[in-house]
């Protein structure tokens, strides 16, 4: 496999990661709260993907600055 391909399933599952995360516990407060799952899980979704790609994003700015400081 190549080292571009391999970079991208890093960050893939680096997103798989945070957004499955976020949701399990944006779930698990909605549910404490007596929120019906039935009712909330398309907004949960849309919150926990929404912040998941914030913090990737951040995530692969940061490494890449990393690198280009680290190549000069």
């Amino acid at each position: 496999m190549r080292r571009a391909s391999q970079s991208y399933l890093y960050w893939i599952g680096q997103y798989a990661l945070a957004a499955g995360t976020m949701f399990l516990l944006l779930c698990a407060i909605d549910l404490m709260r007596g929120d019906s799952l039935a009712d909330t899980w398309g907004p949960t979704l849309a919150w926990s993907a929404a912040a998941a790609a914030i913090f990737v994003a951040a995530r692969w700015r940061s490494a890449s600055q990393a690198i280009a400081d680290k190549a000069r």
